[in-house]
């Protein structure tokens, strides 16, 4: 259930919202909701999820099920799966970490490709996505986080992850927190195309 509230909102951002809600292929309303979803989860605020069910079938959050909790991390829990990924039972084993250093040889490459025909060859077993000059790919739109996203390496595919990013790392018009990448896949970095090439 959701119930509708008046809440003042600065002319500004209700314009910009109406633009990324365009953008992103969703509605404003549920992006105002995402937006302060991430607030609250940022400030230790979470979206407790039934067993099996995932955390973001949507941009729009499940209000109606949010309860004050410490972040699963501080409560010793593994971060909810990313949507959509299987049918499977959901595991409650940890994922590995994200390794750092030199990918390793074998295995296809991975490029990215900008909308201004830029290639980045992934060389990296972290390589980061974000408006941060240490990024190994820097994105400056103003909604970029400094650290928005990370692809990496796990047995031989390669997967990108949201690093809880204020405005989301979205594939076909949905967010996502980590995904496993195919060739040809593109993800948008708020209104920053990128798309994946396996060689």
């Amino acid at each position: 259930m959701r119930s509708t509230r008046a809440v003042g909102l600065a002319d500004h951002l209700w314009e910009l919202y109406g633009r990324m809600a365009e953008e992103m292929g969703s509605d404003r309303e549920a992006l105002v909701n995402e937006a302060m979803h991430v607030f609250a989860r940022l400030n230790g605020y979470l979206v407790p999820v039934q067993a099996g069910a995932s955390r973001r079938s949507s941009p729009a959050p499940q209000a109606e099920e949010e309860v004050a909790t410490p972040p699963p991390a501080a409560r010793g829990e593994p971060p909810s799966p990313p949507p959509g990924a299987s049918a499977q039972p959901v595991s409650h084993d940890a994922p590995p970490p994200i390794p750092s250093g030199v990918v390793a040889p074998g295995g296809r490459d991975l490029f990215l490709l900008r909308d201004d025909g830029s290639e980045v060859r992934v060389g990296e077993a972290r390589f980061l996505i974000g408006r941060g000059r240490h990024c190994h790919l820097v994105l400056d739109g103003p909604k970029v986080s400094r650290e928005h996203a990370a692809i990496f390496r796990e047995g031989d595919g390669w997967f990108i992850e949201d690093l809880q990013s204020a405005n989301g790392t979205w594939h076909r018009q949905a967010r996502i927190d980590r995904r496993r990448i195919a060739d040809g896949d593109e993800f948008f970095v708020c209104a920053e195309r990128v798309r994946c090439q396996l060689r």
